[in-house]
Order: C-alpha cells, then structure tokens, then sequence
C-alpha cells in the first residue's frame, strides 16, 4: 500500500531518525556477523557466509573479502567465492566482488575454487559476461578461459556475435611453433625488460574458436561457412560441414563425399561425412561403405562408423548384402560385417554370429561375444559357454562371463560356475563373479561377499564391498568398518565412501570414531535412505574438501599408496613448453615432468609404494618387481632415476598401459603424455579406450591423465572411464 506524498512529508521527521536507528543496527549485525566469522574461520557454519552475502553491502562484501585469506580450507574459501555473485548489481559493491571472481578464477591453484569462480560469475547477468571476457582475452590457463567461454555462452545475447567473429577468427600458432621467441640481442631492450614487471603471454587456442564458432555459425554467410570448411582445426571443419548440411547449401554432396574420400582428413570428420551422405542418399551409400569399410587402410574408428551406417539403415537389401559377408575375409574385414550386421535379422545371421564366437582371431571373436548380448540371443549361450570353456585371458572370460549375466534365467548350473570362478586365481574373473553373485543372489550373496572383504587384493576387497552397498544389509556395517582399519590410501577413502552411503555418518576415514559409533548404535540403527543421503550431500561435500592431501601430480591430488606413474618420454618431451611469462626462455616438457616428479616423489607418505613406467616406441620401468618392490628402495634412488630420463622415439600409449595393468597391487595410475599414440599393440585412440575399460571394469584402477602441451582425447577418456581427473599443462 502506497502512502499519498503529503502523508509522507508529514511523517519524514519522525521517519528520519528510524531510518537512521535502522541502518545503525544493520551496521551492528553486519560487523557483529563479520567479527563471528572471523573467529570461527573453518569451523564456522558456511549458512553464515551466505547471510552476510545477503545483505548485499559494501561493507559485507569487503568483510567476506577479508575472511577468505584467512580460510584454510577450499570448503570455506569457495563458500565465499560462492556468495560473491550476490553483489551482482550493486552499485557500490559488485566491481570489487567480481574482480576478486576473476582472480580467484584466473591465479588460484585449486580447480575448485577456479571452477567456483568461473560458475559465480556466469550468474552475473550485469556484469558477469564483460568479466568473463577479460579472462577469455587474458593469459590465464587453458581451462580456464576455455570455462570461461562455456559461461559466456550462457549469458550471450544477439549483441555479443561481433565478439564471438573475432575470437573464432584469431587463428592458433601451430604446437610446434608456440614457445619459439625472437630474442632481441639489443642491450638496451634486455635492460628494460629485465627492469619491468614480468607480464604473461597470452595463447590463441582452437578450443575457445571452436565454441565461438559453434555459437555464431547459424548467423554467418555461406561462403564464410565454406571458407571454415578449410580450417586447420578438425572440429571446425567438421562442425561447418554439418552446417551447411543445414542449410541444404546445393554442393554439400559432393563436399562430403570429398571428405570422405580424403585420407589425409581426421576419422572423425571422415565419420561425420558418412552420416550426412546416409541422410542425403540412404540406402544408395550402402556399396560405397561397405567397400570401404573392407580396405585395410580404413581407419579403425572410421570403419565401424561405417558399419553402424549400415546396420542403422535396416535396409532389406543391404542386410542380404551383409548377411553374406558374415565370416568371410582376413579378420578386419570379419570385423566389419560382423558389426554391420548388428540390427541384421537375416535369417541365419544368428547362427553366424555364435559360430564366429569360435573364429581364432580374439578381435573376432570378441566382438561376436557382445553381439550376442547386444542381440539378446539366448540360444547363442551355449557358444558362450563353451567360449568360457576354452578362454586363456581373464579379460576375455570376464566379458563372457558378464554377457552370459545378460542372457541367463535362474540356471542352477550357473551359479555353480559362479562359485568356482568367485575362487579364482585371476582377478578379473574373480571380481566379476562377485559382482555377479550380488546381483543374483541379494541377501543369500552376504556370506561370501564378507569372506572376500578380508581378500589379500585390493580390487577383490573393493569388488565386495561394492557388492555389500549394492545388498544395503545391516549386518554388514560391522564387518566393513573392522576391515576399514586395516585398510590405507585410496581403499581407506572408498570404505569410506561405502560407510557413508549406507549410514550417512560424517566420520570418513576415522576407523577408531566409526568402531565406536557401531558399539553404540549398531543394535538399532536403519540404513539412511536416498532421500535422506541426498540432504546430507553438502555436509559430506565439505568433509571431503576440508580434508588436506600434502601432495599433488602436476595439481592431481595423491590419495592413493599404491601409485605408478606413467611417463613419455618420446621425442616430442624435447620440445619446449610454451613460455609463461613475456621474455622467459621456455622450458622442455621433458624438464618439467622431471620436476614435478621428483617434487611429488619427497611428498608421498610415508610407507607408500609407487613404481615409474617410462614409454617411448618402448616400455621400461623403474622397478621391475612392480611397486611392491619400492619398500626396499630409497627416493633419493627413484630421483636419480628420473634425472636420468631423456626424451626421443615413438609414443607407445597402449603398450605402457598394459604393464601398468600387470602389477597387482596398483590402485591408481597417473598417466603423463604429450602426443597421440603412434606405436605399440594399438595404436587408434578408440581401441585403446575400448581395450582398457575391458580390462578395469572389474578391475577398479583410477586413471588420472595429465596432457603436456596439447589437447589429447584419449587421455580425457581414460580419466572420464576411471572416474579419474584430466589436466593439461601447456
């Protein structure tokens, strides 16, 4: 309700002196607010962050700006980054909250906190964007401006297309050309330089072009679309021929088939060229791809693209050209028919699909082995069985195995497989029984999931204890939190995590609160509900951010006591890094890495064991016993070992991964490499994905990738399978 003017005139001497009682008392909470927090520091409740926040001042904001040096935690350091964005639009207040975003983004060593920032100030719908554009246009990490862009984009509006054209235009310096300065022998510029403030370089990078471009595509002309047809940046190329596939530009035809044809052009643009030629055509390509599909140039990812092409079309026609391919040829060829066939219902397509469960090549038969599941073919578990029979490898038994899980009803005469192979002296077939019988049996699975708690490996005692969450049976929570005290490293964190998810109990790795808690409750307690473990997800979120891990892997935290860390060494580590700073002379990658791992190898804790992979065309190790063996070695001997690394030869990815694989003890790798594999067993990045999610899926290592000098895809992917973390290190 509106008071009429005269009313409020007659009323502002009385009102006055209120107004100014009121903002002297607000000014009290304020400080009074502040003073608490100040006090409390971490232990403070974050909730009260939030109310000083909210009052929206400028004494407020310089209050939280004050208290997050003083935080020792990144918990509470990113609750005040948190509460910055409330300051957006006031006036007084929200260039200075904003600018401490920018820098939390842009200086911070904690990926936390730079993705805290990063997010606040997308919500900053006044000035948010004009911020995330300075650090677009800033020397700041990779990661960062590329999050950066992802921010803007969600705060962009028609006006912004000019910005977004420039930035897709600022072309990169080729890799092999970045760190490379003219250096000025001048006397009197060196003196200047050295005399001025050191200034950091600031990098073009395909991957901010490429979302530039992906935001202003629809609004450019034809022939600026055909020109980014040429980019030297693959994605571009492939995201402005789908483009122009769009907009029905009348020469998208023969521009694809082009690509296609063109050897020389990424598989994954050569897939994309396929796709369009498929909606254009149909079933008309089906030749072409299948010829194609058949040359043993074809690359690996670009070949099953094609027979996913084909299977897709369900075309009768070409289903009867493909049913005929079945088990005919050298392996590949093999390979591709069988994967063409995969929605084929031919008749007799079944049939030959469980008789290629046979074929001598593994790929081949394999691949036929998840077919069968893929298809659903009960009648083919016979083939499988024998298959299981026969199977030398454990990762070929465990894939059978878990496609049998798929087919299979209630057969007494599984289960009694299932018991022989929870026995096992391989771990993969092992672990998959586990996690077969707890998925069978429910309650009837506790007995010999809580024998295997107490397993001598590691990945069988996390196989059960997966399989013991999956139950959620009460008598299980004394068993775990006993084992728990004997457990150390990443395996103490996930019986943590399985304590936590079963009870919602805030005592992490704490074996001895836990114990005590159990005597005490153990009698009456009811596991804690979805819905009431989701309530709690804050609190145990910040539990796990207050927790402090003194060492770090190129900014990876290191939680585990059982590492390898796996370096290249390949002749591209001698290439320098690019340089920082403005003048600096740029470092090898080499020397870097060296550094870093030395560093990290003083700061793991004591008792750890770790071994060093180093891969170039080949694969050596530090110790060859596995990390078991660095009980008896010293660090200073590691160090000496890692100053000796140089750098030349081929980059052999698989080939290093699989030895890291053999060591049984080995929770967790971090993987460090500077370009895409060019030899080994595999060498096509999809393969190699595809080979090392077999071999972990009942295995539970924890893959962090670390990418030196460049964006490497399956680096992000081995990282993203394991539920590790991917950085890159220019």
């Amino acid at each position: 309700m509106r008071l009429p003017l005269l009313l409020l005139l007659l009323l502002l001497p009385t009102v006055r002196p209120l107004l100014g009682t009121w903002a002297w008392a607000s000014a009290q909470d304020e400080a009074s607010l502040i003073a608490e927090l100040k006090a409390a520091r971490d232990e403070a409740d974050p909730a009260r962050i939030a109310e000083l926040a909210a009052l929206r001042s400028r004494n407020a904001l310089d209050g939280l700006l004050e208290l997050y040096p003083l935080m020792d935690s990144v918990y509470m350091r990113r609750e005040i980054v948190r509460a910055l964005p409330a300051f957006d639009g006031v006036s007084e207040a929200e260039q200075a909250a904003l600018q401490e975003l920018a820098d939390v983004a842009t200086d911070s060593e904690d990926p936390e906190l730079r993705e805290a920032a990063i997010e606040g100030l997308g919500k900053c719908k006044h000035l948010g964007k004009s911020f995330l554009a300075l650090i677009i246009d800033s020397p700041a990490q990779d990661e960062v401006r590329e999050a950066a862009v992802r921010a803007h984009l969600g705060l962009a509006d028609d006006g912004d297309f000019d910005w977004y054209k420039k930035l897709f235009q600022t072309k990169a310096v080729p890799q092999e050309e970045e760190g490379k300065e003219k250096q000025d022998k001048g006397k009197k510029k060196k003196e200047e330089e050295e005399a001025a403030a050191p200034e950091r370089k600031k990098f073009n990078l395909d991957s901010l072009r490429e979302l530039a471009f992906g935001q202003i595509a629809q609004r450019l002309t034809d022939e600026e679309v055909i020109e980014a047809k040429s980019d030297p940046a693959a994605p571009i190329r492939r995201a402005a021929l789908e483009e122009l596939h769009r907009r029905g530009w009348k020469g998208i035809e023969e521009s694809a088939r082009g690509v296609l044809d063109y050897i020389e052009d990424s598989p994954e643009n050569r897939q994309a060229a396929a796709a369009i030629l498929v909606r254009l055509n149909g079933p008309k390509e089906a030749d072409a791809f299948i010829e194609l599909g058949q040359k043993f140039a074809t690359p690996d990812y670009l070949r099953r693209g094609l027979a996913d092409l084909i299977a897709e079309m369900r075309d009768p026609a070409t289903d009867k050209q493909v049913a005929k391919l079945l088990g005919k040829g050298k392996p590949y060829e093999k390979l591709f028919a069988l994967l063409a066939a995969r929605l084929n219902r031919e008749r007799g397509v079944d049939k030959d699909l469980r008789k290629a469960v046979a074929d001598k090549d593994p790929a081949v038969a394999l691949t036929a082995v998840e077919l069968l599941g893929v298809r659903a073919d009960k009648e083919g578990v016979e083939e499988l069985l024998a298959f299981a029979e026969r199977a030398k490898d454990e990762k070929s038994l465990a894939l059978v195995m878990d496609t049998i899980a798929m087919l299979i009803g209630e057969e007494a005469s599984w289960d009694a497989k299932l018991d022989e192979w929870v026995t096992s002296s391989q771990t993969l077939v092992r672990n998959c029984a586990l996690s077969q019988i707890a998925k069978r049996r429910g309650k009837a699975a506790l007995d010999v999931l809580l024998t295997h708690l107490e397993h001598i490996d590691w990945s069988t005692r996390l196989a059960a204890l997966n399989g013991l969450v999956l139950l959620r049976e009460v008598s299980s929570l004394g068993p775990i939190i006993e084992q728990m005290s004997q457990e150390e490293g990443r395996i103490l964190d996930e019986f943590a995590d399985a304590l936590w998810t079963l009870t919602g109990q805030p005592f992490r790795t704490r074996a001895a609160s836990w114990q005590g808690w159990w005597e005490k409750e153990g009698a009456n307690f009811q596991l804690i509900s979805a819905a009431e473990l989701e309530k709690l997800e804050a609190e145990e979120e910040a539990r796990r951010l207050k927790q402090r891990y003194p060492v770090a892997f190129f900014g990876i935290r290191i939680i585990s006591h059982r590492v390898i860390f796996v370096l290249d060494v390949s002749g591209s580590m001698a290439w320098d890094l690019r340089a920082e700073y403005k003048g600096q002379r740029p470092e090898p990658r080499i020397d870097v890495a060296r550094r870093e791992l030395k560093n990290c190898i003083d700061g793991l804790e004591e008792g750890a064991l770790f071994n060093i992979i180093t891969f170039s065309g080949d694969v050596s190790s530090w110790l060859d016993g596995g990390i078991a063996g660095s009980s008896g070695k010293t660090r200073e001997e590691a160090k000496t070992y890692v100053d000796r690394l140089g750098a030349f030869g081929a980059t052999n990815i698989y080939d290093a991964l699989e030895l890291a694989f053999e060591d049984p003890e080995v929770d967790t790798i971090y993987f460090l490499s500077d370009g895409e594999p060019t030899a080994g067993l595999i060498v096509d990045p999809h393969l190699i994905r595809e080979d090392i999610q077999r071999r972990n899926e009942h295995r539970g290592i924890v893959i962090h990738t670390i990418a030196v000098g460049g964006t490497l895809q399956v680096l992000e992917w081995l990282a993203e399978d394991s539920g590790g973390t991917h950085v890159k290190f220019q």
